[in-house]
């Protein structure tokens, strides 16, 4: 009888394709998946995958047990998160999901207080613009940009970013103040490559600085806020990113067609589970107190109260109505 153990190998690599991709899923190397592979090979007397050039494709007989396993990791997932959920202890791991940029912006440098209050739960950030799946448990919470479709997850709303234009004073300085209503004509802008091309600000970018040259292409948020503070060209970014960087100045109010939801999400079966519930709140407490910055109304003082931004914004001329 094959062991579930082998079984979720065998589910990694007919997801990812490869034995690469699915050790990196697994956090094994790619012999240990090869290995296990050929273990549950053996004990069925079946092959189950053809190694092609292009990666591993299901057999016949792969694809005729793929459903089957799958059954098994949701039992096997669902017996976890019940035994986890009546877990009053505050320890253990906690698995969050969310950007690379609010994690470094905003929640690394203020977590602190959480590990003095519960130094006997250990939290791993993972920062990934791809969506982890909760269901799957890849991670037990999610911050996230949109809401979830699954009725197995839990969401709440628990603020909203803004995002908008920033440049360097070097920049401005150097080719003077610019005018979105022309297209940031004899301006350059910081434009996006790869997956980031699909993002909204993208489009933005694309669409109302139509006249601007595109200085750099980046594929990630904080290589966009890079670029910008070096005085490379202008930026779309949160402004809770923009904001607190003393180089960087806003050009004009926050774009309101980018404007993005923020979600706390966990799965329904772990909202009771004590140490999950400890950095939920957490989160929450966080995403609050800093909710003037995150919605584009200024930096936070020490008192928790909303003041200016360190350099006001200069607000440039309302851009034309454009569809994005």
């Amino acid at each position: 009888m094959p062991h579930w153990d082998d079984l979720r190998y065998f589910l990694a690599i007919a997801r990812e394709g490869s034995l690469a991709s699915a050790g990196r899923a697994l956090r094994v190397d790619a012999t240990t998946v090869g290995r296990r592979l050929s273990v549950l090979e053996e004990g069925l007397g079946a092959r189950l995958f053809d190694r092609m050039p292009a990666g591993f494709v299901l057999t016949e007989a792969g694809r005729n047990i793929r459903s089957a396993v799958e059954e098994m990791e949701a039992a096997v997932l669902a017996v976890e998160r019940k035994a986890s959920g009546d877990d009053t202890r505050l320890e253990g791991v906690v698995r969050v999901t969310m950007t690379e940029a609010f994690a470094v912006s905003t929640l690394l440098p203020r977590f602190a207080p959480f590990r003095e209050r519960h130094p006997g739960i250990e939290v791993q950030f993972l920062t990934d613009y791809g969506a982890l799946d909760l269901v799957r448990r890849e991670a037990d919470i999610a911050v996230r940009l949109t809401r979830p479709k699954e009725d197995t997850l839990v969401a709440r709303k628990v603020g909203e970013i803004a995002i908008a234009p920033y440049a360097a004073e070097r920049y401005l300085t150097r080719k003077g103040q610019p005018d979105p209503a022309s297209g940031f004509a004899g301006h350059e802008v910081i434009g996006y490559a790869d997956a980031a091309s699909k993002w909204p600000e993208a489009r933005w970018v694309g669409e109302v600085g139509a006249s601007a040259r595109v200085a750099v292409r980046c594929n990630s948020l904080l290589s966009v806020v890079a670029a910008a503070a070096a005085g490379v060209g202008i930026g779309l970014m949160p402004c809770f990113m923009g904001d607190r960087d003393p180089e960087l100045r806003r050009l004009m109010p926050p774009v309101s067609s980018l404007r993005r939801d923020i979600w706390l999400v966990v799965h329904r079966d772990l909202q009771h589970n004590a140490r999950v519930r400890a950095v939920l709140h957490f989160l929450d407490e966080l995403i609050q107190r800093e909710r003037p910055l995150i919605a584009g109304e200024g930096l936070v003082s020490p008192t928790s109260e909303p003041v200016a931004p360190s350099r006001p914004p200069a607000v440039a001329r309302k851009p034309r109505a454009r569809s994005v």
